[in-house]
């Protein structure tokens, strides 16, 4: 795998370096954890753009920009993001390699980007009321526009109803009913609050001289740091007791189902995470899949179809689009295919393409600056460390009994449809 060397720079602040040679970018990435709860959701949904408009030394959208401009045409990305029960603020800042320039440009990326993250534009103690008026608005039509996106809106509201008493099923996003009861005042000394107290990760990777970054880090990232949150690992096992079967109407052409199944399999046991994995991709992974070849191609039930693994809260659940006709029988059928995957009903074939094709899009995420990042990170607050080539040995290694010992565990939850 890529060098890779982790620091801890102070309570709870990890310094990760990824070093590859493989792109003429470099990339800073910064992850700030918090525990997803609905009193501070939508807070922390308008924060990464409110810190990106302005700072205290680029007070204007266009002073950022030119900034950018000097440092060759850099970009920053700012969004929040869910990992199982944790909501992540996310601040990324991409610069040309140094090595293709004239001049030295990254100790001023990163003094720049920590103006950003712990300088925002304050006035009279609160962000700038014109600032938030705007991020207000672009979250309501964010949230809004869900809607639109009917199959990831049908996923959405599966987790909803299926994990009703979990933290998991919060919007990352927020609620739009909160939005108006945000003040700047208040979202400020929230916004120093979770500088002060959450897990955050720095996560660098491209080609650099790792003791200067070390230096220069160390030197000008300051973060003042209190009494750090723990975040609790997310509940994975649930004995269901019945089968919640919800209808949702809505003037759309084509119904959304999505089936949720309880895996009760830990990502942290590698030696049943993987089967599962793998089961998975031969239910519903591509065009290799039963499902696929079953549902849409045999039967020709559905528009799509397929399945995935929410890893940290444990759910393997199943999207499809199809007529609302369709309904009994897709169901049906859906559970079908996971039966004869529990009879064993496992090809040689299908068990070498689902592999062949995990395989292929694990090794895919060196091919694009940030797909380590993310990777990196994602290990790191699973706590299993494992590296890619890890996780292909695990990969490699499955065979169908423990496909089976894994499948026997998956318990339906919640079957949800959105029809016309």
């Amino acid at each position: 795998m890529e060098n890779i060397k982790k620091i801890n720079l102070d309570e709870n602040i990890n310094l990760t370096l990824i070093k590859s040679k493989k792109f003429k970018t470099n990339l800073v990435s910064v992850y700030i954890q918090r525990i997803l709860d609905k009193n501070e959701t939508t807070k922390n949904a308008l924060i990464p753009n409110m810190i990106t408009n302005a700072s205290d030394k680029y007070k204007t959208l266009k002073e950022i920009s030119n900034k950018l401009e000097d440092l060759y045409g850099a970009s920053i990305l700012a969004d929040v993001s869910k990992r199982g029960e944790r909501q992540v603020l996310n601040i990324k800042l991409v610069t040309t390699n140094e090595q293709y320039l004239e001049e030295p440009i990254f100790t001023n990326a990163i003094e720049f980007l920590n103006e950003i993250i712990n300088n925002p534009l304050i006035e009279n103690g609160a962000f700038k009321e014109e600032y938030l008026k705007l991020e207000k608005q672009n979250l309501a039509e964010r949230i809004k526009a869900k809607i639109n996106d009917k199959g990831r809106y049908a996923l959405e509201r599966c987790f909803e109803e299926m994990c009703k008493d979990e933290k998991f099923s919060i919007s990352e996003y927020g609620y739009l009913d909160e939005i108006d009861k945000i003040n700047g005042k208040d979202l400020y000394n929230h916004y120093k609050d979770i500088l002060k107290t959450s897990p955050i990760d720095i996560v660098i990777e491209g080609e650099f001289d790792e003791e200067k970054v070390i230096d220069i880090i160390k030197n000008k990232f300051k973060f003042e740091r209190e009494k750090v949150i723990e975040i609790p690992r997310e509940k994975y096992e649930k004995n269901v007791k019945s089968i919640k079967n919800i209808v949702d109407k809505m003037d759309i052409t084509q119904g959304k189902l999505v089936m949720g199944y309880r895996t009760n399999t830990d990502f942290a046991d590698a030696k049943n995470y993987y089967p599962l994995v793998v089961g998975c991709n031969i239910l519903g992974g591509g065009p290799h899949s039963k499902m696929f070849i079953n549902i849409r191609e045999k039967e020709s039930l559905c528009y799509y179809i397929y399945s995935s693994i929410e890893k940290y809260k444990g759910i393997l659940f199943i999207s499809s689009g199809i007529e609302t006709q369709n309904y009994e029988k897709t169901t049906d059928l859906v559970r079908k295919q996971i039966e004869s995957i529990i009879n064993g009903e496992i090809s040689d074939e299908e068990l070498e393409n689902s592999k062949i094709s995990l395989i292929s899009s694990m090794r895919s995420l060196k091919d694009s600056i940030g797909g380590l990042s993310d990777f990196k990170f994602s290990q790191d607050i699973s706590k299993t460390n494992l590296s890619i080539e890890d996780i292909i040995s695990y990969v490699e290694k499955v065979n169908k009994e423990e496909i089976i010992s894994v499948f026997k565990k998956l318990q339906l939850d919640t079957i949800y449809f959105l029809r016309n």
